[in-house]
C-alpha cells in the first residue's frame, strides 16, 4: 500500500495513521453507510471491542434492525460471478442464533493501491468499488461465505432487506 503524503507534497511526511487492513477497513463501513444514506435508512455502527455477535452494524428500519457484517478487500475483482469468504465458526454460531437477518456485505476495491480506492474528477467524486452482499445467518455450516455478484448492494437491495425484516414478524 502507498502511505498517503501530504497534499501539499511540500514536507513528504505520510499523514496516514491507520494500517493497511485498518484503512480497508474503514472504506467498507463508509462505502456502505453511503448506500444506506442514499436509501434514507439510519445505520449504526457496533464500537469496537463490541462485536461479539460478529456483526460491524445494524441497518435501522422503521420496524426493526438487519445486522450486517462488512468486509472490504482488493483480492477480488469487481467482475466476476462470485466471491468467497472464510468464516470464522464463531462468527457462523452468532450468525444462526440471530432471529432478524444477518447479512454479510463484501466490498470490493477495484484498485489494490489506496490512492486508486477514490477518483476526484471534474464531474465528481468515483469510488472505484462496488459491494455485494448474501444472508448468512440461514447458511449451512460450511466454512466459507459465498456471496453472489448478482447481489449488489444498492438501494433496492436494502428493500429486499427491509421486507425480510417485517417477515420476521
Amino acid at each position: 500500500m502507498t502511505a498517503l503524503l501530504d497534499p501539499g507534497g511540500s514536507d513528504g511526511h505520510p499523514i496516514a495513521t491507520l494500517s493497511e487492513n485498518g484503512a480497508k477497513g474503514r472504506f467498507g463501513m463508509a462505502y456502505v453507510r453511503s448506500i444506506v444514506s442514499q436509501a434514507g435508512v439510519g445505520f449504526t455502527e457496533t464500537s469496537p471491542d463490541e462485536d461479539v455477535l460478529a456483526v460491524d452494524g445494524s441497518v435501522d428500519f422503521a420496524i426493526a434492525s438487519a445486522r450486517v457484517q462488512v468486509k472490504c478487500s482488493s483480492r477480488f475483482t469487481i467482475a466476476g460471478t462470485s466471491a468467497t469468504w472464510h468464516s470464522e465458526f464463531h462468527w457462523r454460531k452468532s450468525w444462526s442464533t440471530c432471529a432478524l437477518p444477518v447479512y454479510f456485505v463484501l466490498v470490493i476495491l477495484d484498485a489494490d493501491d489506496q490512492p486508486g480506492w477514490i477518483e476526484h474528477l471534474d464531474d465528481g467524486t468515483h469510488h472505484r468499488a462496488a459491494a455485494f452482499w448474501v444472508r448468512v445467518n440461514q447458511l449451512s455450516r460450511d466454512q466459507k461465505v459465498h456471496i453472489p455478484k448478482t447481489q449488489r448492494l444498492t438501494v433496492d437491495s436494502l428493500r429486499v432487506w427491509a421486507r425480510e425484516v417485517e417477515e420476521c414478524f
